[in-house]
Formats: structure tokens, sequence, C-alpha cells
């Protein structure tokens, strides 16, 4: 009894490990220019609860999180309605956009792309960058 709950406990610490990494961290001006500043790979997705794009964004976004090649990059998730003032000056008009940085500036952004092959593309990027 004691093997078996020793077993499930590490499952679901492996578990929630898994899925913890694969959050986004709220976006927040302070923590976007830390990161941005110490050159670190970073992605920020303006991204809308109501948004069909955004949602589809999100989910390979997600699935790449999971991809261990990706852990050394924070990805940051913006509000285009409430984060406006912030994204103006990194010329963020709407939601959909998927902004990269990497060395201390943009390397690259999608905008309203779905398609898997293209976002990993743009992440690879960025991990390249960061030595992943």
């Amino acid at each position: 009894m004691r093997r078996l709950l020793t077993a499930f406990v590490t499952l679901a610490a492996i578990g929630y490990s898994t899925f913890a990494a694969a959050e986004f961290v709220t976006f927040e001006k302070s923590k976007f220019e830390t990161l941005v500043q110490s050159k670190a790979p970073v992605v920020v997705h303006t991204h809308e609860w109501w948004c069909s794009t955004c949602r589809a964004q999100a989910k390979v976004l997600e699935e790449l999180q999971k991809d261990p090649k990706f852990a050394k990059i924070t990805m940051l998730r913006a509000s285009a309605g409430s984060d406006k003032a912030v994204l103006a000056p990194m010329k963020v008009t709407s939601r959909s956009i998927i902004l990269v940085f990497a060395g201390g500036k943009e390397i690259g952004r999608l905008d309203w792309v779905t398609d898997a092959a293209q976002i990993r593309a743009l992440i690879e990027k960025a991990a390249a960058q960061a030595g992943g």
C-alpha cells in the first residue's frame, strides 16, 4: 500500500509539473522589461478569451511549452485591450499577435497565424538564440 501511495504522489507531482510548465505568465510591464533587458527569450501572445484565433494560437504555444527544447523561453499572455498602452510601443494594435524577443530585441512576430509549423519555426529561432 505504501508503494502504491508513493507511486501515486510521484505521478501526481510529475503531472503537476508538466501542467505547470505549460502555463503562460500574466503580462506585466516590469516583468517583461526585466526579461528583455536580461536578453532572455520571451514570447508575448496578445490574447482575448473570446477570440477563436487566439485560442488556436494558445493551443499551439501550450504544446510547444511542453517541449524541453523551449524550457528557457518565458511565455507571457497579454490582453490587447487592457494592456493596450503598454503594447503600443511594440506596434501591437490588436489581438492574435505573437511577438518573440531574444537578445534584448524583437526577433519576429506573427499576426493572426495559427499554423503550428510557422509558430514553431519562430519559437525555435528564439530557442536557438538562447542556446536551446
